[in-house]
């Protein structure tokens, strides 16, 4: 199977995946959101991020690691050593989570509020799962086919939604909250679990070991760790700490959290399809390392098509979005989430560059990225969040953000020689520019509902029609793009497919191209 098609296929499964758990987060975010209010959810939010970054620190060193070298030997046809590889890995992400757990769970019940003690300790508990969980999920992609990670994907996020809507229908308060987490994860580690184990054993046992091998492991492992620990100040939501200790109002806290999910709801499109590529551009790293420069261009090229028009209309109509989703409680919201969408935006860009530093060993160039972002991201945090809360938490994070894409980006140009269409992007980034100032001008004079669907009606209209006239599409990104909606149900892929082709003026249709 062709890269192209194989990134579509994965692009397929992950987007189920991804839009199984996006739809369900936000669902759940503003049933609490809205029953909790935003004081008491500030709180949880606090206690909720702790535990999701020890959880995320424990999961990437030994899981990333997992990741990367089963689908490299697996890439080479050595499904022996891979399998080597996931049993060894297994065994001991499971003894790092045990002791992970443990020491949060003394740390919370030791400090935490009597009121939030039960609660948070719930919370914690669920680390443990999540964990171990995490490795079964990296062998799954080292394989090369997603579809075997969506069953959990799908059962969890339905059990957690259950369990959301019986806590507010049933007013279990925060113990709700911390059970349905913990169930949630359980149940996703239970239903990824079995079925790897019984697919990694069913491999052959015979494996070799490489001159080497264990020293590039443990190398990648702590690098990844290193890289992730400071890339979780950047790409996480490490300014609610700040926010907790700098600003006394706990109201910030919820307002930051909830730009935050509205915001991560737009790199969607993006995060499924730089995934799928990325699983490629580790797997291709074992078969042909030359083409990975035009994979990694490619890549680029459709995220931005997907994600710039996307984050510039968004930006237009978050706050509508906001009083209409959460309510008036949230109202000072307002100017934070008008401002997330653009400045989260960066974000989308970055699986690319990384897979590619990754997959050839070169995580100190991430290492060095993210440090040097972290720290102009807790620099002007820590500046502007005693005056503006929400609001400076969110522009000390975009602006990290933005540093550390450019940074990666530039070492992986040089480093593997990849030309990017700038021209192409130019485009894009005018043409979004000026969707979102038509859909702000028809918005801001409106309730938020017509608001919603006049603004982003109009917008569409500007960005279509603008695509075509700059002639921003061509003939391959037509059988590309073909290729991609392949995955997709008839009634869906069929209007798509028509609109691509009505992007692409006649004069260019007409010349033909082949299909890569």
């Amino acid at each position: 199977m062709s890269n192209t098609k194989t990134i579509a296929k994965n692009s397929g499964w992950s987007g189920l995946d991804f839009l199984v758990s996006a739809v369900v987060a936000l669902f759940t975010s503003i049933a609490i959101n809205r029953y909790l209010g935003p004081s008491k959810n500030g709180y949880i939010v606090y206690v909720s991020y702790i535990a999701s970054l020890v959880s995320s620190l424990g999961g990437i060193g030994i899981p990333a690691t997992t990741r990367k070298y089963m689908a490299e030997f697996i890439g080479m046809g050595d499904r022996g050593t891979a399998r080597y590889i996931y049993l060894r890995t297994l065994l001991m992400q499971t003894g790092l989570a045990t002791l992970a757990t443990g020491g949060v769970l003394f740390w919370v019940l030791r400090d935490a509020d009597a009121e939030y003690k039960l609660a948070s300790a719930l919370l914690v508990l669920s680390i443990w799962p999540s964990m171990v969980n995490s490795v079964s999920s990296m062998a799954n992609v080292a394989t090369e086919d997603l579809s075997k990670n969506l069953p959990a994907s799908v059962v969890s996020a339905f059990t957690y939604f259950i369990a959301i809507a019986a806590t507010v229908t049933l007013h279990w308060g925060l113990v709700g909250v911390g059970t349905s987490l913990l169930c949630m994860r359980t149940i996703d580690f239970l239903v990824r679990f079995f079925p790897t184990m019984k697919r990694v054993r069913t491999w052959e046992t015979t494996h070799v070991h490489p001159q080497g091998l264990r020293k590039r492991m443990i190398n990648f492992a702590l690098q990844s760790v290193a890289s992730l620990a400071v890339a979780l100040i950047v790409w996480g939501r490490s300014e609610i700490v700040l926010l907790k200790s700098l600003c006394p109002d706990i109201r910030q806290v919820s307002f930051y959290s909830v730009a935050f999910t509205m915001a991560e709801q737009l790199l969607l499109v993006a995060t499924i399809f730089g995934t799928a590529a990325s699983t490629t551009i580790f797997a291709q790293f074992g078969r042909d390392k030359s083409r990975l420069p035009n994979i990694a261009a490619s890549t680029l090229r459709y995220i931005v098509l997907m994600s710039i028009p996307l984050h510039f209309i968004a930006a237009a109509l978050a706050v509508p979005a906001l009083l209409l989703i959460y309510g008036r409680q949230f109202e000072g919201a307002a100017m934070v989430v008008a401002l997330a969408p653009l400045l989260c935006m960066f974000k989308a860009f970055l699986s690319p560059a990384q897979s590619l530093l990754e997959s050839s060993e070169h995580q100190n160039y991430v290492i060095a990225a993210t440090v040097f972002a972290g720290i102009v991201d807790i620099v002007v945090a820590w500046y502007l969040i005693p005056a503006h809360g929400a609001v400076g938490a969110c522009i000390g994070n975009g602006a990290a953000q933005a540093l550390a894409v450019c940074l990666m980006w530039a070492a992986a140009i040089s480093l593997y020689k990849i030309k990017l269409p700038w021209l192409y992007i130019a485009k894009i980034v005018l043409i979004s520019a000026l969707a979102s100032l038509s859909a702000h001008a028809i918005a801001e004079r409106l309730s938020p509902v017509w608001g919603i669907l006049w603004g982003g009606g109009v917008s569409l209209l500007v960005l279509f029609g603008l695509i075509y006239l700059l002639r921003v599409l061509e003939v391959e990104d037509r059988d590309r793009l073909r290729t991609l909606t392949a995955m997709l149900p008839k009634p869906i892929a069929m209007p798509l497919d028509k609109l691509f082709s009505m992007l692409i003026r006649p004069e260019l249709a007409s010349e033909g191209s082949p299909v890569n």
